[in-house]
């Protein structure tokens, strides 16, 4: 009989994971079901999303999925282990379900998180104004902290000159499948158009200097980011396909900071690398800072024309963020 996920999963709908006693919220992703309970949180990736599977990675095999999960919980737990509990295994067994260890013999891998208040998301606070100059250097010196705890294997061999290409035409791809989204193509285009002239103006630089500091990377911007009590946090933020597992070690520095940039203000950004050069005790590269802010401030731009489609509550950030977008670009270009 073939395989399918559907009983265990609603097993979980309906609040049967041992340990729980009540009905969650199921949240379904492109590539994971989440089920919100009051103090925990559980997810089980999918099988069987062909877009997933076609565009980035395979994983409607068991092995390729149980070894999807494990890295995926292994990077983020190593990022936040304050949310990332545990990695469980769960299988169906007589009309029930049992969790146990995360062995290949489960049917699924689950994790198990500590439940974070959507209020506490970094975007969120940054559209309502509420992340100061000295929240912003807390940032800033947490994420430098957090990136160093995974960053532990040396990155050689690795050309930036042809990793940055794939990182812009990986970039067009997804902006043209937004063209219905409304983001003017004379806009998009110029950041891109940017962004590769100076990549083959400095391709020396790309393939000499650049090329030794390519580091792991990961998917991090400021909604799947956490800030709370006086601590960051990062979310989800495996990358989802294994050519995006690696960039420029200030990439993801400046991905946060184009968020924090866009949706608050120049000088609470300055506090925010303040705090990330005094962690790593060097100054951050400004020579990166126009194209890389560019780079960050388009996949955000993207991502929030694709979201406002569905979503009409991102339409005020869509706009604040385009704004400034379109501004720094004319003054860099």
């Amino acid at each position: 009989m073939e395989y399918s996920q559907k009983p265990l999963i609603e097993l979980m709908k309906l609040g049967k994971i041992p340990g729980e006693d009540a009905v969650p919220r199921h949240i379904e992703t492109v590539i994971s079901n989440v089920f919100l309970f009051p103090e925990r949180a559980y997810k089980v990736y999918k099988y069987d999303n062909a877009f997933f599977n076609e565009s980035f990675r395979d994983i409607s095999g068991k092995d390729a999925r149980f070894d999807f999960t494990r890295k995926d919980f292994a990077w983020n737990r190593a990022l936040s282990p304050s949310i990332y509990l545990e990695l469980k295994g769960v299988s169906l067994r007589d009309g029930s379900l049992a969790v146990g260890e995360p062995v290949d013999g489960a049917d699924e891998l689950m994790f198990v998180m500590n439940r974070i208040d959507a209020k506490d998301v970094l975007f969120e606070k940054l559209m309502n104004g509420s992340i100061t100059t000295d929240d912003a250097y807390i940032i800033g010196r947490q994420l430098a902290a957090d990136l160093q705890a995974v960053r532990v294997e040396p990155v050689t061999g690795v050309n930036y000159f042809e990793l940055f290409e794939q990182e812009i035409e990986d970039l067009r791809a997804w902006i043209q499948g937004l063209s219905e989204a409304g983001l003017p193509k004379e806009e998009w285009s110029a950041w891109l158009g940017y962004l590769e002239r100076f990549r083959t103006e400095n391709r020396a630089w790309h393939e000499g200097e650049l090329s030794s500091q390519v580091a792991q990377s990961g998917d991090m911007h400021s909604q799947n980011a956490i800030f709370t009590q006086g601590v960051f946090s990062l979310m989800d933020t495996y990358p989802p396909k294994e050519d995006w597992k690696l960039a420029h070690e200030l990439t993801m520095f400046y991905r946060i900071g184009a968020d924090i940039w866009a949706l608050g203000s120049r000088k609470i950004f300055e506090s925010y690398r303040l705090g990330y050069e005094e962690s790593i005790n060097q100054k951050v590269d400004h020579r990166l800072e126009a194209p890389l802010i560019v780079y960050s401030a388009s996949i955000m731009m993207a991502y929030l024309y694709s979201l406002q489609k569905s979503d009409p509550g991102k339409r005020d950030a869509t706009a604040k963020y385009h704004a400034f977008l379109h501004d720094y670009f004319q003054s860099v270009a």
